[in-house]
């Protein structure tokens, strides 16, 4: 009888600690990752991009979002890069609204900043998201080119509409002759359709899988139409570079497991042996 009490009291404490632990710690576990691109078309010096995606803001999160602007400008980057799913989930009740959010995501502006949309982004509605964009002053890039001059050199930043949410990508940019184009696409699949000369396309919507084994292969995942293979990291979509970054927030269940939030540095660098 004892021996089964202690069975019963072990296979009860360990799913319990198991999801505290998802839920309290690694929920909010900041990991900040470096991905450094070589490019021959680069001829400045180091260009730091801050990437941000999938923040899901919920009621509550306000600490926790001043926290991850904070430490995104201690990167000190010449800009940011925002991939959508700024909103939470389907109901109002479940996200933060974008005139709260507005509020926690206006330091950024301080450096210049590039967003596209994500899918839960259209659901709590799509002029409401642009709104806030457009109070905030950070122009939604998705069909567009838009130069950026930092760090001795000039790049070009471009995005496309959500690929979960459109059956087609809409308007691709190209890159201009000698200028190098980030591609800015909320979900890998949209990778696909960049300009084979495109320099990199940055992507989120995975959640790198949310809840991992300890490999660091997804549990599931909830995108049917992303495999498992693009749910984070550097990955090859249809022969496009694409960084698939993790995100900060989640969606669904509050927890992550074996997959921490990343707040990514992308260090755009001249290519080894190029002359300046």
């Amino acid at each position: 009888m004892l021996k089964r009490l202690i069975v019963l009291f072990l296979f009860t404490l360990i799913p319990v600690a198991l999801l505290s632990y998802a839920h309290l710690i690694e929920r909010e576990w900041i990991d900040k990752t470096e991905y450094i691109v070589e490019c021959k078309d680069w001829h400045g010096d180091e260009l730091r991009l801050a990437v941000l995606t999938d923040l899901h803001a919920r009621p509550g999160d306000g600490e926790y979002l001043d926290r991850v602007v904070k430490e995104t400008l201690a990167l000190h980057p010449h800009a940011v890069l925002l991939l959508g799913d700024y909103m939470n989930d389907h109901h109002p009740h479940e996200s933060m609204q974008p005139e709260e959010l507005e509020k926690h995501l206006r330091p950024l502006t301080a450096l210049p900043c590039f967003a596209v949309l994500g899918n839960h982004d259209y659901y709590h509605g799509e002029a409401n998201v642009r709104g806030m964009f457009s109070r905030l002053g950070i122009p939604c890039v998705e069909g567009q080119r838009v130069e950026l001059a930092a760090a001795g050199g000039v790049v070009d930043i471009g995005g496309i509409r959500c690929r979960f949410t459109f059956d087609t990508p809409g308007k691709v940019p190209e890159p201009r002759p000698g200028v190098p184009l980030l591609l800015l696409s909320h979900t890998p699949v949209g990778a696909q359709h960049a300009h084979p000369q495109t320099l990199l396309t940055v992507s989120g919507h995975s959640h790198g899988g949310q809840v991992c084994w300890p490999t660091g292969a997804p549990v599931w995942m909830a995108d049917g139409k992303t495999p498992a293979d693009w749910a984070q990291g550097a990955v090859q979509v249809h022969g496009r570079n694409c960084y698939v970054c993790r995100g900060i927030g989640t969606s669904s269940l509050p927890i992550r497991f074996c997959c921490r939030p990343e707040l990514l540095l992308l260090r755009i660098k001249p290519q080894s042996g190029s002359v300046q």
